[in-house]
């Protein structure tokens, strides 16, 4: 039996959760909560044998903070994490790779998607939704290409600050900044923010 945590700040995503798994014989919702701290008495009241049979579903954006700091918690006590996110920035999934989380599905994800994750992720195999796997593939080509500092800039574009302030944050002039920015937008092959967007 597939045990899962599902880490949600809306309440309804894990009680649907709950009755999709009700009509499964192989998974079970074992624990639901909306934060990082809503783990902690849960994880630590099992044994590692237990836990290493579990998997979590999390979202990417919770409750005044990250799905990403639960999930590197789960992480850390040997549970398999599944972002489970109403996003589908291309950003999200590469920075769920970067933080050695095992999935990424949206939550437009039909039920045969989210059991075939589920039963992926469970494996220790890594499962990305279909459908976004090419912008994945074509993001994750630009990235390596990417200076230290272009990639900073470009964590701080998705932050939908201004030139000015990235300016500030990095010591450099607002020259400088709109010169990196535009580096960012050739090798990217779009032609302004809004356009880099679709992959932040």
């Amino acid at each position: 039996m597939i045990s899962v945590i599902s880490v949600d700040d809306h309440e309804m995503i894990s009680l649907g959760l709950e009755k999709l798994f009700s009509e499964t014989k192989d998974i079970s919702l074992c624990h639901s909560c909306k934060t990082r701290e809503g783990l902690v008495p849960f994880i630590e009241s099992k044994t590692s044998e237990e836990l290493k049979d579990m998997i979590a579903m999390v979202d990417i954006k919770l409750e005044g903070q990250s799905g990403f700091d639960a999930a590197d918690y789960l992480i850390e006590h040997g549970i398999k994490c599944l972002m489970y996110s109403s996003f589908s920035n291309v950003g999200f999934i590469v920075k769920t790779m970067e933080h050695k989380i095992k999935g990424f599905i949206t939550k437009n994800a039909d039920r045969a998607e989210i059991m075939e994750a589920i039963r992926t992720v469970s494996r220790g195999e890594t499962y990305i939704q279909k459908d976004l796997l090419s912008d994945m593939m074509y993001v994750s080509g630009i990235l390596v290409t990417l200076t230290k500092k272009e990639r900073e800039l470009l964590d701080l574009i998705a932050e939908h600050l201004p030139n000015e302030i990235i300016a500030e944050r990095l010591g450099l002039s607002k020259r400088s900044v709109e010169n990196y920015v535009s580096r960012i937008f050739d090798k990217f092959n779009v032609k302004n923010r809004y356009e880099l967007g679709r992959y932040l």
